[in-house]
Order: C-alpha cells, then sequence, then structure tokens
C-alpha cells in the first residue's frame, strides 16, 4: 500500500515538474503543430528515457560522477549547442510556416525525434537534484521510510510516468487545435519557440563558464 502511495506521489511531481516549458516541450509541440503525433511522442520518450536514467543515478548513489565540475561544465556546453541548433532550425522554419505539414521530413522523422528529446532530456544534469528533492519531500512525508531499493525504484517509475503523462496528453492538445491556428499564427509561434530556445540556452552557458571561471 505504501509504494502505490509512493508511486501516485512520485507521478505528481513528475507531473508538475513537466509544467514549466522547456527545450523538451517545445520540440514536442513544433512536431504536434505541424501534424507529426508520433514524432512528437518519440521527442517525449527520449526525453523521459534520459530521466529515468538521471533518476537511476541520483537514487541509487552513483551521481557523484556527473557533479566532477569539468563533467558538468562539458554537458552544459553540449546543452547550449543542441539549443542554438534547435533554435536556428525553428527560427528558419519560421520563414516559411505553409511548409510545416505531413511531407516535412525534418519534423517527421522519429528516430531523429528520439534522440532529440533524449539529448534535450540527457544536457541538464542538475535534474538529479530535482530527484535527490522529491525523495527528501517523499521521506519527510513517510512515504520512503526505508529508502529500500524496491522503494527507489518505484519512485523512479512514478515520476517518469508523471513528466512523460504531462507531455503526451500536452502534445495530444496541441496536436488536436493546431487546425484552429492559422499558418501566419503558427509562423509567429516558432520565431517565439525559438527565441525562447535561446534564452534557455543562457542557463548552460552559465553552467559552462562557471568552470572555466
Amino acid at each position: 500500500m505504501t509504494h502505490s502511495i509512493l508511486f501516485l506521489f512520485a507521478c505528481t511531481l513528475g507531473f508538475a515538474a513537466a509544467i514549466p516549458i522547456g527545450p523538451v516541450q517545445i520540440e514536442m509541440a513544433k512536431r504536434a503543430m505541424a501534424g507529426h503525433l508520433w514524432a512528437a511522442m518519440a521527442v517525449v520518450a527520449g526525453s523521459v528515457i534520459s530521466d529515468i536514467l538521471y533518476g537511476t543515478v541520483a537514487l541509487f548513489g552513483v551521481a557523484p560522477a556527473l557533479e566532477v565540475p569539468w563533467v558538468e561544465a562539458c554537458v552544459s556546453a553540449a546543452g547550449a549547442l543542441i539549443l542554438w541548433a534547435l533554435a536556428y532550425f525553428t527560427w528558419r522554419a519560421s520563414k516559411a510556416p505553409h511548409d510545416l505539414h505531413l511531407d516535412e521530413s525534418s519534423l517527421r522523422r522519429r528516430r531523429w525525434a528520439l534522440l532529440t528529446g533524449f539529448l534535450l532530456g540527457s544536457s541538464n544534469p542538475p535534474i538529479i537534484l530535482s530527484w535527490v528533492m522529491g525523495v527528501a519531500l517523499a521521506k519527510r512525508f513517510g512515504l520512503a521510510t526505508p529508502l529500500t531499493h524496491e522503494a527507489k525504484a518505484v519512485f523512479v517509475a512514478g515520476g517518469a510516468l508523471g513528466l512523460g503523462g504531462y507531455l503526451v496528453a500536452l502534445g495530444a492538445v496541441v496536436h488536436r487545435v493546431r487546425h484552429f491556428i492559422p499558418t501566419h499564427t503558427i509562423g509567429r509561434i516558432y520565431k517565439w519557440l525559438a527565441v525562447t530556445l535561446v534564452v534557455l540556452s543562457l542557463y548552460f552557458v552559465w553552467g559552462a563558464v562557471r568552470f572555466v571561471a
């Protein structure tokens, strides 16, 4: 019974953690608006896989390997480069929003979408702290005491399901309402998404520069 409550608690935390806009949400929304629902879900799957890996790293005690300053700096630098590349392609797509239909190959490819979601999720090592804080909160409520390996696995599974569930629901809604959005409005949305990606990249730039400084 305790594990069931812990699972639901982790689902709730994962769902809430996925609400703030980030690069994964942006890439998923781009594909959903273009009519590529399965590619959008592939982005979600890639992100969930990376979150499960980070959750496992955080809860099963091998996190120190990713806390080495130069390792974190390299990952942050890679994350910034990925976001810059995505921002460029998003801005370029905003110039011709009428081309964002079912035969747009760059958005339709599911393997590339899966890799994109995984890379974006993997480029954020501080997510480990979120997992640790989530477990600490669960322990405070007495839901993870004792914190056995089984409880850790339940928490990771619940958190990943909550996060993925929100992204799947968001993608389905965006895909459903896309027909009601004028083409020129989609172009403007893409421009704002590109700008948002650049702004988000500043977080990763700071993570890389902090090590050098």
